[in-house]
C-alpha cells in the first residue's frame, strides 16, 4: 500500500534565485542521474576572410608569397602571387581583409613586377641590387600602404579588388588615407 504524504512536496530544482524551502522534502536538492542541469555549451566561430575591399589607400602588411607555374603558348612561365593583410577601419574588427595581385616572376627593367615592386622599395634598389640574385621572401611581413581599385568585369555583380600601388609607410597617423575620386 502507498503512503499519501500529508505535507507539499514542492520541487527540489527552481529556476531563476528561489529559495529552497525549509522544510522537508522527499526530493533531491542537487542534480541526479535522471535530473537535467543547464550546462552552456560555446563554441568559436573563426573569422571570415574577405577579398571585397573598398578602394583606396590603406594600410597593409605583406603576408604571403605564392608562387605557382602557369602555362602559355611560349612554354610554362613561373607567376608570383603577392597576398596582403589589408586594415580597413571598421571591416578589420570583424573579418580577415585580405587583398593580393598576381605577377609574372620577372625583375627586368620595365616588367610588371618591377614597376609594382619599385613604388615600396624604390628605383635605388634595383640599382644596388643589379646583377644579383635576391630573396624576395625578405618582402614577408613588410609593412606598407596600399592603393586599391576597382574593376568592374561584364557579367560579375561585384568588382574585381586589385592592389594598384604599393607604397613605404610615411605616416604613423590616420588609419586610412581615403582616395577620393575629382580630389588630389
Amino acid at each position: 500500500m502507498m503512503r499519501i504524504p500529508t505535507q507539499s512536496i514542492s520541487p527540489a530544482f527552481t529556476s531563476g534565485n528561489t529559495a529552497i524551502p525549509s522544510t522537508n522534502t522527499t526530493g533531491a536538492r542537487t542534480p541526479s542521474h535522471n535530473q537535467k542541469a543547464h550546462i552552456m555549451i560555446t563554441a568559436d566561430i573563426p573569422r571570415e576572410v574577405s577579398f571585397e575591399l573598398p578602394e583606396g589607400r590603406y594600410r597593409a602588411c605583406i603576408s604571403n608569397l605564392k608562387p605557382f607555374v602557369k602555362q602559355a603558348a611560349q612554354g610554362a612561365q613561373d607567376w608570383l602571387r603577392v597576398l596582403f593583410e589589408v586594415h580597413i577601419p571598421g571591416l578589420s574588427e570583424r573579418v580577415n581583409t585580405m587583398a593580393g595581385r598576381s605577377f609574372k616572376l620577372d625583375l627586368n627593367p620595365g616588367s610588371e613586377l618591377r614597376n609594382w615592386l619599385t613604388g615600396l622599395l624604390g628605383k635605388q634598389y634595383f640599382t644596388q641590387h643589379s646583377g644579383q640574385q635576391v630573396n624576395l621572401d625578405s618582402l614577408l611581413e613588410r609593412e606598407c600602404e596600399v592603393d586599391l581599385e576597382h574593376f568592374y568585369g561584364k557579367g560579375y555583380d561585384k568588382p574585381l579588388v586589385v592592389v594598384a600601388k604599393l607604397h613605404p609607410v610615411i605616416s604613423k597617423g590616420p588609419e586610412i588615407q581615403r582616395v577620393e575620386e575629382g580630389k588630389d
